[in-house]
C-alpha cells in the first residue's frame, strides 16, 4: 500500500474533525484556551511520517510519532489519535484480505519490545489525569516483568483506546464506522461527523473526562450528551443546540478528547475502506 496516500488520508481526517462542531472539544467553531489549532495540524503532520512508514514496527512508529509530537509542540496534540490510528495504517501497508482478522493478529502478537514502547509512549506524553491513576495496571508502574495487553485489558474498564486494543476496535468497526456510512447517505458529510462525535459521547463514558474529572462528571457528560441526541433532528441544522452544549462543557472544563479521537479513527477506516476498497 502507498504510504504517501496513507499519509495523506490520515491527515485529511485529522483536519476534517477540526472544522466540524464538537461540543467540549477544539475545533473551528470553538477553541479550547490555551490550544492551538494550527499546532493540532502541526501534530497531525509530524505524526503521519512515523505512522505510515513501513520501516517502523507497531511500536516504534507509536513512540517516535508521540515523542516527536510532544517535544515540538510542547503539549499532548494527539496521543490518543497515534494509539488509535497506528494499527489501523499498519494493517492495511500490509495490503491482506481478511482486515479484522489481520488487525486482531496485529493486535495480539504485539512484542514485548513494542508493547514496552507503547507504554513509554504514554508515560512520555503524560496525557491529563494518566497521574490520578494509581490502581491495578499502573502505566508508570510498567517493567520487564508487566505484560502489555493486560495492562490494555486492566485499563479497558474505564480507558476507550485501551478497550479497542483488546476487542478488536469493535467501537470502531461495529459502531462508529456503520453509523457514520449510514449518515453520509442521508445528510452532509460535515453534519455527519457532527452526529458521529455525539454518538460516541452519549454512548459512553469519556475516558479523558473520567481520567480528570472522575466517573460522576463523566457520566454527567454523557447523559446530557443522550439527552441532546434526542432533540436532534439530522436533517435540520442543529447549531443551538451544540452550541449549548458546548458552552457548558467548556465552562467547566469537560473536554471529551477520546471521543474526538474516535471520530478521527472512524474517518480515517472510512477512508482505507473506500480508497484502497478493504473488505471488513
Amino acid at each position: 500500500m502507498s504510504s504517501e496516500l496513507l499519509k495523506k488520508i490520515y491527515i485529511k481526517c485529522c483536519s476534517d474533525e477540526l472544522r466540524i462542531n464538537k461540543p467540549g472539544n477544539h475545533s473551528s467553531f470553538s477553541k479550547i484556551l490555551g490550544m492551538s489549532e494550527h499546532k493540532f495540524r502541526y501534530a497531525a503532520t509530524i505524526s503521519a511520517k512515523f505512522l505510515a512508514d513501513p520501516k517502523l514496527s507497531l511500536g516504534e512508529s507509536i513512540y517516535l510519532a508521540s515523542k516527536n509530537c510532544k517535544i515540538i509542540l510542547n503539549s499532548n496534540y494527539n496521543l490518543g489519535i497515534i494509539l488509535l490510528c497506528a494499527p489501523l495504517i499498519k494493517v492495511t501497508m500490509n495490503h491482506k484480505l481478511n482486515f479484522k482478522n489481520n488487525l486482531t493478529e496485529l493486535l495480539n502478537s504485539i512484542s514485548k519490545k513494542d508493547g514496552k514502547l507503547i507504554i513509554k509512549s504514554i508515560t512520555f506524553v503524560k496525557p491529563g489525569g494518566i497521574s490520578n491513576y494509581e490502581g491495578s495496571g499502573n502505566v508508570f508502574e510498567f517493567n520487564e516483568e508487566s505484560n502489555f495487553l493486560e495492562i490494555m485489558k486492566l485499563g479497558s474498564k474505564w480507558d476507550r483506546i485501551s478497550r479497542c486494543y483488546i476487542n478488536n476496535y469493535i467501537e470502531i468497526l461495529d459502531f462508529g464506522l456503520p453509523l457514520l456510512r449510514s449518515l453520509k447517505k442521508k445528510i452532509s458529510m460535515e453534519r455527519a461527523i457532527e452526529n458521529l462525535y455525539l454518538g460516541f459521547l452519549s454512548s459512553s463514558l469519556d475516558s479523558h473526562i473520567q481520567r480528570k474529572h472522575g466517573y460522576r462528571k463523566a457520566k454527567i457528560v454523557m447523559k446530557k450528551s443522550l439527552e441532546i441526541q434526542k432533540k436532534i433532528n439530522i436533517f435540520r441544522e442543529n447549531k443551538d443546540l451544540l452550541t449549548k452544549l458546548d458552552l457548558y462543557l467548556k465552562k467547566f472544563h469537560l473536554n471529551p478528547g477520546t471521543c474526538a479521537d474516535l471520530t478521527v479513527t472512524t474517518l480515517l477506516m472510512d477512508k482505507i475502506r473506500d480508497i484502497f476498497k478493504i473488505p471488513l
